[in-house]
């Protein structure tokens, strides 16, 4: 099987308030409407945050129906499935104190005594908050207390008006004055008058003059070497807490069929042994978030990545 039960409950928790996981419990969608904070002067976006119960441990078969639904199992394959995923959920959370559920959040054991989901605060689980943002707004009260701009009154501003335009008219004024009062010398020294005889007049040599401007140098541009972004080939598979995982085999003959349909992802495989299972995976890091944010870069059937760790 080349899935997991989590990302069906990814996508089962767009949709519902609640999704429930027979023997492991339930995530439920707790939601809060927009409100006005009045020690920040802030408008609070409304929210919609994932948390989880433990003590909902039955079954109200969405995630059954929507194994049923896309991966063509029967009822009882589906819930056989759901117990594998939860016994395997229980040994890698005895083993590595921590399991991941995708882009909701992950569980942890604190302490060897109790175990808590902690939700990623980016993963609203719903799409119809997405962009929002907090609103600053201040109180009327508050804005009356700031201290204001001089305000010039309205008389004073009518008279600077009305003296700015007076200046125009008489600088106009002045200068049709100047230009029609000032007298026009002609010169007809040169010109050559009308007469009855012919004349012709040889025309004469003039010297032309040029000057060549040395051109400056151009500039020199030096480009600006724009930052790399990372991908999955930059971030390598050799090291790192966190696994990419894009899929699951059990046998050789499931992973020779897989890497036959994605040959461009061979050179970034590597193998991950988990309970009797092969994990496929392309890239390690310290930084769950970061591979989380270069799943794009992968075919879009295998972008529903599993972070291990």
């Amino acid at each position: 099987m080349m899935f997991s039960i989590t990302e069906h409950i990814e996508f089962l928790m767009t949709r519902h308030d609640c999704v429930a996981i027979p023997g492991w419990g339930a995530f439920i969608a707790n939601c809060s409407p927009a409100r006005y904070e009045e020690d920040s002067a802030t408008m609070q976006r409304p929210r919609r945050i994932i948390g989880f119960n433990a003590s909902a441990t039955h079954n109200d078969g969405l995630l059954a129906q929507s194994l049923m639904r896309r991966e063509g199992m029967t009822y009882d394959e589906a819930m056989r499935f759901i117990a594998d995923s939860v016994k395997t959920f229980r040994q890698q959370l005895a083993k590595d104190c921590e399991v991941s559920m995708g882009r909701l959040g992950y569980f942890r054991r604190v302490k060897g005594r109790y175990i808590e989901f902690v939700p990623f605060m980016r993963a609203n689980g719903c799409d119809q908050y997405y962009g929002l943002g907090d609103l600053s707004i201040k109180k009327v009260a508050a804005l009356e207390q700031e201290p204001q701009a001089a305000i010039v009154p309205q008389g004073r501003n009518l008279f600077v008006r009305k003296a700015a335009r007076v200046a125009a008219s008489v600088a106009v004024l002045i200068g049709l004055g100047i230009m029609l009062t000032t007298p026009i010398t002609i010169d007809r020294g040169n010109q050559q008058l009308a007469s009855m005889a012919p004349t012709v007049t040889a025309p004469q040599p003039q010297q032309l003059s040029v000057t060549v401007e040395q051109e400056a140098p151009a500039p020199t541009v030096i480009p600006v070497e724009q930052p790399q972004q990372p991908t999955i080939a930059s971030v390598g598979n050799e090291s790192g807490h966190y696994y990419m995982v894009i899929a699951t085999v059990r046998s050789q003959h499931e992973l020779e069929k897989f890497k036959k349909k994605y040959p461009q992802l061979v050179p970034l495989m590597k193998l991950l042994d988990y309970k009797g299972m092969k994990c496929v995976y392309v890239a390690r890091s310290d930084d769950s978030d970061l591979l989380m944010s270069l799943r794009d870069e992968l075919p879009k059937a295998l972008r529903d990545i599993w972070i291990y760790s």
